[in-house]
């Protein structure tokens, strides 16, 4: 039990059936050959080629062994890459030694964090990150891989801190542009994109480069290449860096955690749900853990779960983490006897690869629907894809969140609320839902709908006391539908009970109806209804309130 509650991956091996292994085998030489240049490509927007392919060997056999999804491919990917060259470039300027010790540390401090959240049972955080936020980063994102990937594919090189800054010093020199690696670009791009929506069972990356590569040899191009890869296997080291170097990292890899957890989640119960099985939070809290930090050991990049990767390893018929194995191994046989084949692959084509999986982060209907949903929704999303792209990514993110927060706690300050009215049934709803509703003369029924605490008692009792002088005719009671509280606080408490006396002393009746057991007994705590009258004032129902106040009052 031990074994299969830490090591998911070691009980499902133990249960394997060799049924699967002609599978596991045929998807893991296709993940394989994609994850190589793949891998490549990534390391490259971090500006550390070696690194993305590191980072795709062992945290597969560590998630292969501690993560509690089947399906899911992890390794270096659009997001983390991206955050390594805008966030962590600016910290080791011109220095490829320090760059490459500080990406690693990254990625020891993201699997750290992410270990601790594991321990902690701290999967629920996943969620933090609201819709809007999510979708204005993927964008963003997109647009800032793709601004920094445009110099490769179109021969030029780009100036300025920001993507916005970068997009307009290219603007200025496209007379310049070198049609032969603006044509592999495009090929390149165009190829994956067509294979993914037409073919999927080719992988499209594969095709290109090694179509782009060939031809870089026979047509002796003029377009700059990847050159020399060095051969073999990363050793493993802890990455000693300065409590300084700490101190800038870790608000990067609080948020690289963040995202790297997120994405995992959302990607393991998508394919799990497809496949009719369940994941483990907090076991992929845990396992993502575990393979950023192997990742960060072996000089290798903070890695997250590739959507796309793992959809290659589903449709090549991948059955469990066997196929995550094989992948490791294709890797590093390429790494081990294969890497001089790599000389020849132009920048472009990797450029080309890049905006290939920066627009597959874009989705067009996600804009859509936030808009149908809630305008405000959309706001949200286009307030941070306009930071991520004008200020940077960390800063666009925050942007995003304060913003999100804002409107959470706009929300929970001004609450929906409502006069309920009484359906020929006999229950109480609101009249904007039912038009059978009729409100009872003599009688206030109101619905308060969020928690009642310090940022919003005023306006209840504001509410109330305007209700109830509106009222065209002298009131019997207030009843306060008491369902639509989910929580009251000491503040609250004592607004309830200065309401209390002010209409008592006017002789309405102030009372609840489904009232939340503990919110009950939270009222009762902050205050004593029964030690100022001998009559209940609350019932099991709103309805049972209305017709006591009514009898009361004859």
């Amino acid at each position: 039990m031990n074994i299969a509650r830490w090591l998911p991956g070691v009980a499902a091996l133990r249960t394997y059936k060799a049924s699967y292994l002609p599978h596991d085998l045929a998807a893991g030489l296709a993940l394989g050959a994609v994850m190589v240049p793949v891998g490549l490509a990534y390391g490259e927007l971090a500006g550390l080629p070696l690194a993305g392919l590191y980072g795709s060997m062992l945290p597969l056999l560590a998630y292969a062994l501690f993560g509690s999804s089947r399906q899911l491919i992890v390794g270096p990917d659009t997001a983390m890459a991206a955050l390594v060259a805008i966030a962590v470039v600016p910290l080791a300027p011109g220095d490829p030694g320090r760059l490459a010790l500080l990406a690693a540390a990254l990625g020891v401090m993201v699997g750290g964090l992410c270990l601790l959240g594991g321990v902690l049972r701290l999967g629920f955080v996943a969620n933090f990150l609201s819709k809007p936020v999510i979708v204005g980063f993927m964008h963003g994102l997109a647009l800032v891989i793709a601004v920094a990937q445009l110099p490769k594919v179109l021969g030029l090189k780009s100036q300025g801190a920001t993507t916005l800054e970068q997009a307009v010093s290219l603007l200025h020199r496209l007379a310049d542009t070198n049609l032969t690696a603006l044509a592999i670009g495009a090929g390149t791009f165009a190829v994956i994109l067509l294979c993914r929506r037409f073919v999927p069972m080719i992988p499209g990356a594969v095709v290109a480069l090694a179509g782009s590569g060939l031809a870089v040899v026979l047509f002796h191009l003029d377009v700059a290449v990847v050159g020399s890869v060095p051969t073999g296997l990363p050793g493993l080291s802890l990455p000693a860096i300065s409590l300084g170097d700490f101190e800038a990292l870790l608000p990067i890899a609080l948020v690289a955690a963040l995202l790297s957890f997120s994405d995992t989640v959302v990607t393991a119960r998508a394919f799990a749900a497809r496949n009719r099985y369940r994941v483990d939070a907090n076991q992929e809290l845990l396992a993502i853990g575990v393979a950023n930090l192997v990742s960060g050991l072996s000089q290798g990049l903070p890695i997250s779960a590739s959507d796309s990767r793992t959809a290659v390893a589903e449709a090549a018929g991948g059955r469990t983490q066997v196929t995550s194995i094989v992948a490791a191994v294709v890797v590093a046989g390429v790494m081990l006897w294969l890497a001089g084949f790599l000389y020849h692959l132009p920048a472009a084509a990797l450029g080309g690869l890049l905006m290939a999986s920066a627009w597959s982060l874009c989705d067009a209907g996600e804009f859509r629907r936030l808009w149908r949903f809630r305008g405000i929704s959309l706001a949200g999303a286009l307030v941070t894809l306009a930071g991520v792209v004008a200020l940077g990514v960390m800063e666009g993110i925050l942007i995003g969140v304060v913003f999100s927060l804002v409107l959470l706690l706009r929300a929970l300050a001004f609450p929906p609320d409502a006069v309920l009215g009484r359906t020929p049934d006999g229950s109480w709803h609101d009249p904007a839902f039912r038009p059978d509703a009729a409100r009872v003369p003599g009688l206030l029924v109101y619905r308060f709908t969020a928690p009642l605490f310090f940022a919003n008692c005023a306006l209840f009792r504001d509410r109330i006391e305007a209700l109830v002088a509106a009222a065209p005719q002298p009131l019997a009671g207030v009843v306060i539908d008491g369902g639509a509280l989910q929580d009251v606080d000491l503040m609250g408490c004592e607004t309830l009970s200065e309401l209390y006396g002010e209409l008592h002393e006017r002789g309405i009746q102030l009372v609840f109806g489904d009232l939340r057991d503990r919110v009950r007994r939270d009222i009762e705590r902050g205050l004593q209804f029964e030690a100022e009258t001998d009559q209940d004032v609350t019932f099991a129902s709103v309805a049972a309130a209305a017709d006591a106040v009514l009898k009361r009052a004859g």
